[in-house]
């Protein structure tokens, strides 16, 4: 099967991760994100810190495709290099701009090694993008945010589906949330204009 003949919304059902779906078989190949899904979510949701859901399949198998947690966050302009706050606000008319904008952190995400290579990924980010702007959405919200994992081909993938690196070097990152020189930086600040 070739990635552009699965499609997502048509072969899969979207569901609220709970106690009814298992997550014991899911495996997308990173250590970290397939420990959180097993052992974590769950935790954060009893915080009111996150939701998460799950693409499975609408077979007899009910297999999970993808899981994402999403949270409300918000772009605080202040926060935010110049370069980056100017040209992130040249579309926003002079008076609707604010100190801090309404946003949607992607948690964790993770596609099951089973799906890999079918575009997967990219379709869970168009639902999302298209779920944060639809009519029907209850509350505003114009960016996506996501702390991407630190390495080539995940912030790749993120640009190709509309993030940017709001941090044009690991250094000016650092220090903008104070993390020491010598430290390793785990995670890149990337954002999503959904009206872009």
């Amino acid at each position: 099967m070739r990635g552009w003949d699965f499609d997502l919304t048509d072969r899969c059902a979207l569901v609220r991760l709970g106690p009814e779906v298992s997550t014991r078989d899911f495996i997308c190949g990173n250590n970290g994100i397939d420990a959180f899904f097993r052992h974590s979510y769950f935790l954060y949701e009893q915080e009111l810190l996150t939701k998460t859901y799950a693409f499975v399949t609408d077979d007899e198998e009910c297999r999970i495709v993808c899981i994402f947690s999403v949270s409300n966050d918000s772009v605080k302009a202040s926060m935010l290099p110049k370069r980056f706050r100017n040209r992130m606000q040249r579309n926003i008319p002079n008076s609707k701009r604010m100190r801090s904008y309404p946003a949607v952190l992607i948690g964790q995400m993770g596609v099951d090694r089973n799906f890999k290579g079918l575009n997967v990924g990219s379709q869970v980010l168009n639902y999302i993008k298209d779920w944060f702007t639809h009519p029907a959405n209850k509350t505003g919200c114009r960016f996506l945010i996501v702390d991407a994992l630190n390495e080539d081909k995940v912030i790749e993938f993120y640009r190709k589906n509309g993030f940017n690196l709001v941090y044009d070097s690991e250094d000016e990152e650092k220090e903008a949330f104070m993390i020491g020189p010598e430290q390793y930086l785990r995670q890149r600040f990337m954002c999503c204009d959904l009206l872009r």
